[in-house]
């Protein structure tokens, strides 16, 4: 998903549907909650069956992605349990 947004600033939910044996809506909904922002800001356009990085968000490819970035996602998680011990 990050190769190919950063590649082709683009994503086809089919492929990786296809590749993996996944629906991509249920198994990225998390993800896909958190592009709502970058949405509104015109960073991203999303449709029912693809994700396009807008040429305003190209520059901040590498910020679009990390809402894909299961790792980052996870450290985070460990940091706010932490902070709440």
């Amino acid at each position: 998903v990050i190769k190919a947004l950063i590649c082709q600033f683009r994503l086809d939910y089919h492929v990786i549907e296809t590749v993996y044996g996944i629906r991509f809506t249920d198994y990225f909904a998390d993800d896909l909650a958190q592009m709502a922002p970058l949405v509104a800001d015109g960073l991203v356009t999303m449709s029912a069956g693809a994700l396009e990085i807008t040429a305003r968000g190209r520059l901040l490819v590498r910020n679009i992605c990390m809402c894909f970035n299961a790792y980052l996602r996870a450290s985070q998680r460990q940091r706010q349990f932490s902070r709440v011990i």
